[in-house]
């Protein structure tokens, strides 16, 4: 059976808008290398773009083919972020203030090296990025206090982006865990004011999922937001029995 703790505890999905694009790249081939060993360098391509200093900007490379690494090198070549993963994917997204003015350069490789289509873009960050990334960034420190106040200001720039509320709600629930340690067994354990802040955003998320047309997801969110309210896990359906052969 699914524990209570598994239950609630869920990995943060960013759904970034769009923004003022300050370069965009048609989708390029990047052609296999090696296939049958790790032991050379995955292919990788580089691009560059002119930036000044104290500029926002977001880089987001996806595929559907491979798994996308990004990296960022400044003016003087050192390397000033990276990303494997972002936002639950396996999609590289990388949001930074520029330090200086100067020519920037995107690398872009494949984590095992194997090649296939791939989207690079490069473009002003939006304010509900800068705040989203911040308070995620917060997140990942443990700095939840914090956070849950970095991703409130993100809701206010934009309510229409269900990370942000979903970001908060695991802020909420790290918070929690890091506090109440192995007390924390379950949302009967849970100050009610919080109890009621996360049901609010697993709901606020699944009403923008749903509306986007994740009804699955959706249905999920309001599965755990009432898990929160009663504290009965939902019944799993029974495994369907394989029909009699013949």
């Amino acid at each position: 059976m699914v524990t209570s703790r598994v239950w609630l505890r869920f990995a943060t999905v960013a759904l970034c808008s769009a923004g003022a694009i300050a370069t965009s790249l048609a989708p390029v081939k990047a052609e296999d290398i090696l296939r049958q060993d790790n032991d050379l360098p995955p292919a990788q391509h580089t691009y560059t773009f002119e930036g000044k200093a104290e500029q926002a900007v977001t880089i987001v490379l996806e595929s559907d083919e491979f798994d996308p690494v990004l990296s960022l090198q400044a003016p003087d070549g050192e390397e000033i972020a990276y990303n494997d993963d972002y936002g639950g994917t396996l999609n590289s997204t990388i949001i930074i203030t520029l330090p200086t003015d100067g020519s920037y350069t995107v690398v872009t490789r494949s984590f095992s090296g194997s090649g296939g289509d791939y989207s690079l873009v490069v473009r002003d960050a939006t304010p509900f990025e800068v705040a989203y990334n911040q308070a995620a960034t917060l997140a990942q420190q443990q700095d939840y206090e914090a956070a849950i106040e970095a991703f409130g200001e993100a809701i206010a720039i934009d309510a229409e982006q269900p990370s942000a509320y979903l970001g908060r709600a695991d802020a909420y629930l790290g918070q929690a865990y890091l506090t109440m340690g192995d007390r924390f067994t379950g949302p009967q354990d849970l100050p009610p004011l919080i109890r009621s802040a996360l049901i609010r955003d697993f709901e606020a998320a699944a009403d923008l999922i749903q509306a986007a047309g994740n009804d699955e997801w959706a249905d999920s969110l309001r599965e755990q937001a009432n898990y929160l309210r009663t504290g009965e896990l939902p019944v799993q359906p029974d495994a369907v029995e394989p029909a009699p052969n013949n």
